[in-house]
């Protein structure tokens, strides 16, 4: 099956291609804190979380392309010293982005060494990060700061009515999510949907879904541009949310008990 062809069995999928329980579930480390989940696509196709023990900011990257989801290495971020408040893998600059204490950090995953700093708040608020083709969108409170992707060139800002609980960022869309509101911008930042759906953390599942996951009320939901469609199931806890389109597979992180909660397509065989 070529790549177009994944795209495209990926794009046809929907809410009523997964059960409302978890496929199975992976535990975690009970003493470590989790700070969040992040896919690092093709050729990598990993896993990547980062977690605090000792102290120590720890990013460890595991197999996500089989049911035991194994260690393949774990590094210590010396060079960054305080919490992670948010991270994604950005393939057009092929690095992680971090975000903490106000700063947005790119790192180089082979060097295993940060390559950039940017002053992106000040006043060092928690911060949350995407990304499209061509921008960084960063939330500091209140304050979307767009980025060009390369050269981290600030762009311009829109000042939000809402405080940003998570971010996704594409081509088409802006969207944020608080804990009463879901919010869609268009390309010019212009607001086009509103929806009184709480929500802390968001990933989308294709071009037509977003996923939803809510720690206030133990849910995770799906929504289209329209309306919510369903709720998945109740899950206690849900941290974040990363999908992989090559297999459909749905990863929820969770804490209390840390672990991992991973939603397959029905009668999907693409995993052994």
């Amino acid at each position: 099956m070529t790549s177009s062809d994944v795209i495209s069995k990926h794009e046809q999928l929907d809410q009523s291609n997964y059960t409302t329980h978890e496929t199975f579930s992976i535990p975690l480390e009970p003493l470590y804190i989790y700070c969040g989940i992040a896919y690092i696509p093709q050729p990598r196709n990993e896993l990547a979380i980062i977690y605090i023990y000792n102290d120590k900011n720890i990013l460890e990257l595991r197999r996500i392309d089989d049911n035991n989801f194994d260690i393949i290495r774990s590094i210590e971020l010396n060079e960054i010293s305080l919490c992670i408040d948010d991270f994604i893998w950005c393939s057009n600059r092929n690095e992680f982005l971090f975000l903490s204490n106000g700063q947005l950090i790119t790192y180089n995953l082979e060097q295993e060494q940060i390559t950039n700093t940017l002053l992106i708040d000040k006043d060092k608020n928690k911060c949350r990060i995407a990304c499209n083709s061509t921008l960084i969108a960063c939330v500091d409170s209140r304050t979307l700061k767009l980025y060009e992707i390369n050269t981290l060139k600030y762009l311009r800002q829109k000042r939000l009515d809402h405080v940003c609980e998570d971010i996704e960022f594409d081509d088409q869309y802006f969207v944020s999510t608080h804990t009463g509101k879901l919010e869609f911008l268009d390309r010019t930042l212009f607001s086009t949907r509103r929806f009184a759906i709480g929500g802390t953390s968001i990933c989308q599942f294709n071009t037509k879904l977003w996923l939803i996951a809510d720690a206030f009320d133990d849910r995770l939901l799906w929504q289209s541009l329209d309306k919510l469609l369903l709720t998945i199931c109740h899950i206690h806890q849900p941290k974040s949310i990363v999908v992989i389109p090559a297999i459909s597979r749905i990863v929820v992180q969770c804490n209390d008990p840390n672990r991992l909660l991973i939603f397959d397509p029905i009668n999907n065989n693409s995993c052994a």
